[in-house]
């Protein structure tokens, strides 16, 4: 038996990717599991271990991969949908955090939420540089690993150049020495992204091809993310530069001869952009099969917040749909404000899981893969998906939800069946 190692017992254990046991322990050193299973073999393997915590009766899980979300509207709260969503992103512009600490403070309670609800990795749009730096800054022990998108917003040359602007402002204020480069033999400066770090093209009908450009020339393994089939209005702006989104563009005076009538869909519209590198899409509420082929053959994955559909009146997500055609699709809560009022784990994804389950009827390992290892895919590429197993080497992130050990229902079922919350076990992060 090696120094340092903490066992921690269970009724069960689960992941999606093959364990599935009663009378659990997982073994950790140093951050990284190094025996999962049945508490007998555990034991065999590991010894008695330097500290046991017996956590109880519940089921252990890898910690849960919320894909898509906007911590820094935490402070906001939930608040009501009245079917007009160019309304709802007027008082969204006029309530958001606008001081940098207030900015900060908001992504701080984000991520605190998180936690607390057993996710482990997070991606997040970060609507500006102090919410970006609020996630990848977090101190020891009360962040959350994941991915922070930096938004990017605009049509024209100006919003190609603020973005630019804003690329070298956060990177810069993170990590001054190596986030920049010279070209060699242009004299120009290259933005080197920090580990964390993604940009986020906000959605077709706020972004022009350019700003989209700009995120798919970085190098290939950048994280890359944006909404993408979220409203059908969002459909009648690419496809004939009208409607409601057309209005509000003029509005606020940001219309300019760049837009012009695709006359195909907003997904047919990025399909070359969504070609070039790792693409996590949020929402996809509407699709067709042309579209799903499109995903898939862009290798992108989708990001599908089942609450924030229901909540904007979505109904029949295709997500099994995409499931089906090879499209790689995980869960997200998107923002508190679509979350119920009384919802004790707002930014946690159990709820999520138990809305599909008891709605749509799906399994709990198809779930747990949604909400575990298919979000670390669709953040960090293939080579992640075994950070989210309790296999020896992955990292010690783990979640617990309490369960009946009486009850001889899968522990899984039994979870999604229930009201149980959440909680953190280890978070390496």
């Amino acid at each position: 038996m090696s120094a340092g190692t903490t066992i921690y017992r269970a009724v069960a254990a689960a992941d999606a990717l093959g364990t599935q046991v009663r009378d659990a322990a997982v073994a950790v050193r140093a951050g990284r599991i190094v025996a999962a299973g049945e508490a007998g073999e555990v034991r065999r393997q590991v010894g008695e271990g330097d500290r046991v915590v017996d956590l109880g009766d519940v089921l252990i899980l890898p910690a849960l991969v919320n894909a898509h979300a906007h911590l820094d509207l935490t402070p906001i709260g939930p608040r009501p949908y009245d079917g007009d969503f160019v309304s709802w992103v007027e008082g969204l512009q006029r309530d958001r955090p606008r001081d940098p600490e207030a900015i900060a403070s908001g992504v701080r309670r984000g991520l605190r939420l998180s936690r607390e609800a057993g996710t482990g990795w997070v991606g997040d749009i970060a609507s500006s540089v102090q919410s970006l730096r609020a996630r990848v800054g977090a101190p020891p022990g009360t962040g959350v690993a994941g991915v922070s998108y930096l938004e990017m917003i605009g049509r024209g040359r100006d919003a190609l150049a603020a973005a630019e602007a804003n690329c070298r402002a956060a990177a810069a204020s993170l990590v001054p020495s190596a986030w920049r480069e010279d070209v060699a033999g242009e004299g120009a400066e290259d933005v080197r992204l920090a580990p964390g770090m993604g940009l986020q093209p906000h959605a077709p009908y706020s972004t022009g091809l350019d700003l989209y450009n700009l995120a798919a020339s970085e190098p290939m393994d950048v994280p890359r993310s944006t909404h993408l089939a979220e409203m059908l209005e969002e459909e009648r702006f690419i496809r004939d530069a009208d409607g409601p989104f057309a209005d509000f563009t003029r509005k606020i005076g940001k219309w300019d001869d760049s837009i012009r009538p695709a006359g195909i869909g907003p997904v047919a519209h990025l399909r070359a952009t969504l070609a070039r590198g790792r693409w996590l899409v949020a929402h996809c509420n509407y699709v067709d099969d042309a579209d799903i082929a499109i995903l898939h053959e862009a290798v992108a994955s989708v990001a599908y917040c089942p609450i924030a559909s229901e909540y904007f009146g979505h109904v029949a997500h295709r997500y099994r749909d995409m499931l089906a055609a090879g499209v790689n699709v995980c869960l997200g809560t998107d923002s508190i404000l679509c979350q119920p009022a009384g919802e004790p784990q707002p930014l946690g994804l159990l709820p999520a899981m138990r809305r599909l389950h008891r709605r749509d009827g799906v399994d709990g390992q198809a779930l747990l893969a949604m909400a575990t290892w298919r979000g670390l895919v669709a953040m960090f590429g293939p080579g992640a998906r075994e950070w989210a197993s309790l296999r020896p080497g992955a990292p010690a992130m783990l979640a617990a939800v309490r369960i009946d050990p009486a009850d001889a229902t899968d522990a899984l079922t039994q979870v999604l069946r229930s009201d149980e919350p959440a909680r953190p076990v280890v978070m390496s992060c």
